[in-house]
């Protein structure tokens, strides 16, 4: 206490301008180093010329070339594999909204027993090791006839996906307050009406998140289409995971994983910037 009035006004200013700055700079370093330093690192990777290749002890790569991005879109199946990925998110998204939809009505808007217990038992799919729950998952779809076929790797991704979806929904039918119902419901309206003219346009913000969640989680999910799909449906990760074992070549690797996270990269974007704070919180089940 003492020390604090000992010190003047034009002390106390100065010491607050150092701490704001101070925040935004460790914050802005531990963004480079977490982030952005492996991103460059790839980007470098990715341009090496095979005809210099990088090694210690230089710093950077003597001479850029995008040849192994010629190589890679030439040469392999990276093409099919970037349509399969889209191709397969985008469809589990959808079918991850259609399934969550009555559920997520029903722990948003009514009084059920047990529903906390039900928010929580929803993301056991995302905390379950994600190998054990494929090969289980993988002995199933064998016997279904499932395995290696679209539909089965599509199940499978809308598994992983529906809790992201699930939760952002829950959270946006919370949120609405009962008075609009209450007033729709008075003018005459009906279930239908309703669900059209109250719901829809109030959970389309949560309907966004939960998209961007479930695609992204069908993007990146590897154990699942390797144990399911493979090797009849290739997708990024298992083209990626191609170049990280024996034969790991550094340079490939990381042509595949850019053309994996920047999609990614983008959406997270235009979700920090878009979509409100609850709904992201609510996909990491902190609501």
């Amino acid at each position: 206490m003492e020390n604090k009035k000992m010190m003047s006004p034009n002390t106390r200013r100065l010491t607050k301008k150092i701490v704001k700055f101070l925040i935004p700079a460790m914050l802005g370093i531990i963004f480079i180093l977490w982030i952005g330093l492996p991103l460059l690192m790839a980007i470098l990777w990715s341009l090496v010329d095979p005809e210099h290749p990088w090694s210690y002890p230089q710093t950077f790569p003597e001479a850029l070339s995008t040849y192994h991005w010629v190589h890679i879109f030439k040469y392999t199946a990276i093409g099919e594999a970037i349509v399969n990925s889209f191709f397969i998110a985008f469809a589990t998204t959808i079918l991850s909204f259609l399934l969550s939809l009555p559920t997520a009505y029903a722990l948003g808007r009514r009084n059920l027993r047990g529903r906390e217990t039900l928010k929580i038992g929803m993301l056991l799919p995302i905390v379950f090791p994600g190998m054990a729950l494929a090969l289980f998952l993988g002995r199933v779809f064998i016997t279904l006839g499932l395995s290696q076929t679209y539909v089965g790797v599509i199940m499978a991704h809308t598994i992983i996906a529906m809790p992201f979806m699930m939760r952002i929904l829950t959270v946006s039918f919370e949120s609405i307050p009962q008075e609009i119902i209450d007033a729709a419901e008075n003018l005459g309206a009906g279930p239908w009406v309703k669900l059209k003219e109250v719901y829809f346009p109030m959970i389309l913000p949560g309907f966004l998140a939960g998209s961007i969640f479930s695609f992204i989680a069908s993007m990146e999910e590897f154990n699942l289409t390797f144990i399911i799909g493979a090797p009849e449906i290739q997708t990024i990760p298992t083209v990626l995971f191609s170049y990280l074992g024996a034969n790991f070549l550094r340079t490939s690797a990381s042509v595949v994983s850019l053309i994996l996270v920047i999609p990614n990269i983008i959406l997270l974007i235009i979700t920090e910037r878009f979509i409100k704070t609850e709904y992201l919180g609510a996909a990491l089940g902190k609501m």
